[in-house]
């Protein structure tokens, strides 16, 4: 306090003198250029007349432009008017006459002379210097000029011809402008030894002072160092004082008793009270540092419930903590206190099992672990089910890091997942050698999609009553140089996966909409083209006007195109956005289809809200059904409910003669299958055709008919 008080009071000191000098200045030398003006007002009879700001200060001096030649001339009269306004403002005082051959202003008479009483010889105002800019302008400059290498602090008046035109400048000025500030520097090289004196003195008494003083807050500050580091000091000191220093001790002693609670929240699940996150990845990392030793082993179980989220959508997210709550009391009744449990998110529970390096204490948990959180949770809201999959990785044997052996649990609690057996499973190699074949095959499709190496094939969609072509399903196929051809179900999957499935699906679009085009003006008559589109795709604003944009581009109807969507469309998707597109879709014109109708759930529901055209009978419904009287009245149910909804029915898969047969005793609109021709590139699609033409006319499908309708019967 006392050093700033010492700077505060020399700085406002300086300030203070600095500014008077300043203020001084600059009004000693408005009136330097007031009198100067009016000085030579008088002196040339009003011929130059000064025009003034409201603070008094000139502006310009305005010369008529029939005397402008004869009036700024060198002559005894102008060097004595300069030479009086120089006395009377005790500076000096020049005057200067505008050149437009040199572009310069030039000096016609001066009270400044050279030292020795020489007088100087002519000098002139050009460009560089700091008032050429404003007097060129016919604007007055105020501020320091240089003259012999120094500066001088001067006012400089243009003079301006009645039509505006620059002829000359009167300039005054009150000295040099150190010489101004002279007793500013005096006091500044005055105040800065007595304030250095003053300080000194300050520093060394003030030292010994506050080292006495700040003693308590030296101790206080090793025990908060102590907490910081997450010791716990043995106890507070000065405690019992009752100044500020015993408010700070107050204070950390508080400190302490937070700092057990803190750590808590820090490292435990507030829904479940088990460890979270942070707390599992430390502990992980710490078992596994002791791995290292050879005398610890481990086993990590990854636990999750299978579509948990559904909970939630429910019931509610609180009734969803509930049952993570008793799912933990469980699993802690299960691992015992030995198991560190963790909450790592959502339902996703961790477990560490200490020497257990072969896994069998794991394996022997998981199987109590499934069973047990298999019974249902008694809620008052119901008895909820939960489906719980496990994955097991075994430590250090399957990763040497907490990131690789949580991904190394996580790829065998994904295979539990996949498995229709066993729900639970250890990491294996194979894991994750299948992970680095999901990688590889995304980095293959990326460049074959940059590429172009992806072909589109075409299935006909035939009338099973005459055999007529009614539609082409365009189907992605995979030619690979070194793969071979890869197959939809290995690429798609991954496609879905990273997001890739929508440039996949916009390629497909193009592709087709461009065949069809070609067909169409070939005079090829083909119905319509059919296209998947993946429920990721259709979830993106922008596809109607996509194809929109497509359909224009090739110039093909809008009824040439179906697209068709599954029932996974409406998983995870707000209603209300698939009716939106769905209508935007009917709007341009395209046929709409439900692909693959009975595999999904909810169908019927969708049916007569949704603006389909067509419905697409899954292959599941068909297959065998010639031979299974059961099933045939299925898959009559299924066409008879789409005809009485007004939609074309598709049979989807028929590969035998009785299952063609049974889309024609049951007046299916058309089938689409291996029995009518496999997917094939659009310049086979012809031939292919003739050849079921002929197979239809040979009735060897008829015949499959024939025997079908004496299974019925």
């Amino acid at each position: 306090m006392v050093f700033c008080s010492i700077g505060l009071i020399s700085g406002l000191a300086y300030l203070e003198l600095s500014r008077t000098t300043q203020e001084n200045a600059t009004t000693r030398l408005d009136r330097a250029a007031h009198t100067a003006a009016s000085i030579l007002r008088y002196g040339t009879n009003d011929r130059l007349l000064p025009e003034f700001a409201g603070s008094g200060a000139p502006i310009l001096i305005r010369v008529p432009d029939a005397i402008d030649g004869e009036l700024l001339e060198p002559g005894e009269k102008l060097d004595a008017l300069v030479d009086t306004i120089g006395k009377t403002n005790q500076g000096a005082a020049n005057l200067f006459k505008w050149s437009s051959r040199t572009g310069t202003f030039d000096s016609l008479a001066t009270t400044f002379p050279y030292p020795g009483g020489v007088a100087p010889s002519a000098y002139s105002i050009g460009e560089g210097h700091p008032a050429f800019a404003s007097l060129s302008a016919g604007q007055p400059f105020s501020g320091n000029v240089p003259v012999q290498g120094r500066f001088r602090l001067a006012y400089l008046t243009p003079i301006v011809t009645e039509g505006g035109k620059v002829a000359g400048a009167l300039a005054v000025d009150v000295g040099w402008v150190d010489d101004l500030a002279l007793a500013e520097n005096r006091l500044k090289t005055r105040i800065a030894p007595a304030a250095l004196i003053i300080l000194i003195a300050v520093i060394l008494i003030g030292g010994v002072v506050l080292r006495f003083e700040l003693r308590p807050l030296r101790r206080l500050a090793k025990a908060a160092d102590e907490l910081a580091a997450g010791l716990q000091p043995k106890r507070i000191p000065f405690t019992d004082r009752r100044d500020e220093i015993g408010d700070l001790a107050h204070g950390l002693e508080r400190v302490t008793d937070l700092q057990d609670k803190l750590h808590k929240l820090a490292y435990t699940d507030p829904v479940t009270t088990a460890g979270n996150r942070a707390r599992y990845f430390s502990d992980l990392s710490e078992a596994l540092r002791r791995t290292k030793s050879g005398s610890f082993s481990a086993s990590l179980i990854h636990l999750d419930f299978n579509g948990f989220a559904k909970v939630n959508d429910t019931f509610g997210q609180q009734v969803g903590n509930r049952v993570l709550l008793q799912a933990y009391v469980r699993l802690a009744n299960i691992f015992g206190p030995s198991a560190q449990i963790a909450r790592i998110s959502a339902d996703d529970f961790c477990i560490l099992l200490p020497f257990d390096g072969k896994g069998a204490i794991a394996e022997d948990y998981a199987v109590q672990a499934i069973d047990m959180l298999s019974v249902p949770f008694q809620m008052e809201e119901g008895e909820i089910h939960v489906e719980p999959s496990i994955g097991i990785a075994l430590l250090p044997q399957d990763a040497e890091d907490a990131e690789t052996a949580h991904r190394m649990a996580g790829l065998a609690l994904r295979a539990a997942k996949r498995s229709a057996g066993a729900r639970y499973e250890f990491f294996s190699p194979p894991l994750n050698d299948r992970v680095q074949s999901e990688m590889l095959t995304e980095t293959l499709l990326r460049a074959a999609l940059q590429t172009r190496q992806l072909v589109l094939h075409y299935q006909p969609q035939v009338c099973p009553a005459d055999g007529r072509l009614i539609g082409l399903e365009a189907l992605l196929r995979w030619p690979h140089e070194k793969r071979g051809d890869i197959p939809p179900a290995e690429f798609i999957p991954i496609a879905e996966k990273t997001g890739l499935i929508l440039e996949l699906g916009g390629y497909v679009l193009e592709t087709a909409c461009k065949q069809a085009a070609q067909w169409r003006q070939a005079g090829f008559e083909f119905g319509q083209v059919s296209i998947n589109v993946s429920p990721l795709q259709f979830r993106q604003s922008s596809f109607a006007e996509t194809v929109r944009q497509t359909l224009t581009t090739y110039g093909l109807p809008a009824s040439y195109l179906c697209l068709e969507v599954t029932e996974n469309v409406f998983v995870d998707t707000r209603e209300q956005l698939v009716m939106d597109i769905l209508s935007e879709l009917q709007k341009i014109g395209v046929q709409l289809s439900l692909d693959d109708f009975g595999s999904g759930y909810s169908s019927l529901s969708y049916l007569h809200r949704l603006p389909f055209q067509e419905l697409k009978i899954d292959r599941a419904f068909i297959s065998g059904a010639d031979s299974h009287p059961q099933r045939e009245q299925l898959f009559e149910a299924i066409v008879r409910l789409g005809r009485s909804l007004g939609l074309r029915v598709i049979a989807e898969g028929a590969e035998t003669a009785g299952e063609f047969a049974l889309t024609v005793t049951h007046q299916c609109d058309g089938i689409q299958g291996y029995i009518c021709s496999p997917a094939v590139p659009a310049d086979r699609i012809q031939s292919q055709l003739q050849s079921f033409g002929v197979a239809l006319k040979s009735n060897t499908l008829a015949g499959g008919s024939n025997h079908s309708s004496k299974q019925r019967a």
